[in-house]
């Protein structure tokens, strides 16, 4: 037991994301939380159960559980649109809201890098909303015990829910070290999301609806990847046994091997985005020179 012990001191956990764990395991803030998320889906859940009876009886049978596969996707994408709207709160507000604190300086002065107070800002969001997530899995267990669908699909799922929360909260940071509010943060944040699902929307279009082949699609199902949304609605049709893109001529990148490829790039833009955001609050690149600057331009012409 002493050896478990030392072993758990040696591993090294980000400062910040301890801080954050220590604040958050002692409020009733998370509890709270908790209770709220899992309220939100149960109504979700039972108002979905009760279309689900009212329209078998309308067809002229009823008790077919079958329909219950019904509830994994619909409670999936009300939890993928809640990590979109809650890690942009979690994460914007984290660097704009330590300058508006005026306690941004004093980070810069511990002995993290800015590397290292991104990935804890980021992690610390992408925690605690874990934690939400995995308190419904038994609303989600019960499409599985009672549709049919393999256990298999549950474990993609959550790996899903991950990298989204990971791509969020990339997002966010990378607008927190854009400026010094953190509504203009919050606002910024949602303005690059629709940045790119409209430049990967556009595409998707054009795919569904004309004859393109060759080259052509090949650009654009590239572009279609910067879109993690797009990858999380092939990854639910494929679990129902289609495929969105069937027949579009990509050869062997289709299916599942799209959805993998989309969720590599989807991690590869949140660690480009964490960096720009670590080299942006760098004192090293700036950050505390363009401030002298602009109170010494301050002074001078006061």
């Amino acid at each position: 037991m002493n050896k478990l012990k030392g072993l758990f001191r040696r591993i090294h956990v980000n400062p910040i994301v301890k801080k954050d764990l220590r604040v958050i395991s002692r409020s009733m803030k998370i509890a709270w939380g908790i209770f709220a998320y899992v309220a939100v889906l149960s109504v979700i859940f039972f108002l979905t159960v009760y279309f689900i009876f009212d329209m078998s009886s309308g067809y002229g049978y009823t008790n077919n559980y079958e329909e219950f596969v019904a509830l994994f996707p619909i409670l999936a994408a009300v939890q993928f649109g809640i990590i979109g709207l809650i890690m942009p709160i979690l994460t914007a507000t984290a660097v704009s809201g330590e300058k508006e604190k005026q306690t941004f300086d004093l980070l810069l002065t511990t002995v993290m890098s800015a590397g290292a107070i991104v990935r804890g800002k980021v992690t610390s969001a992408v925690i605690r909303m874990m934690v939400f997530i995995i308190a419904s899995i038994p609303l989600m267990a019960i499409s599985f015990t009672i549709g049919g669908l393999s256990w298999g699909y549950l474990f993609i799922v959550m790996i899903a829910f991950l990298i989204f929360a990971i791509y969020t909260g990339s997002v966010g940071i990378f607008a927190s070290t854009l400026t010094k509010k953190s509504i203009t943060a919050i606002i910024l944040t949602y303005v690059f999301y629709f940045g790119i699902s409209q430049i990967s929307f556009i595409p998707t279009i054009i795919v569904l609806i004309s004859s393109i082949s060759g080259g052509g699609v090949n650009m654009i199902m590239g572009v279609m990847l910067l879109n993690p949304a797009i990858a999380v609605l092939e990854m639910f049709v494929l679990i129902f046994g289609e495929d969105l893109f069937s027949g579009n001529g990509w050869g062997l990148v289709s299916g599942w091997a799209w959805v993998i490829i989309s969720g590599i790039v989807t991690l590869m833009i949140s660690f480009l985005l964490q960096r720009l955001a670590a080299w942006r609050i760098d004192p090293l690149h700036g950050y505390i020179i363009r401030n002298k600057k602009k109170k010494s331009v301050t002074g001078v012409v006061k």
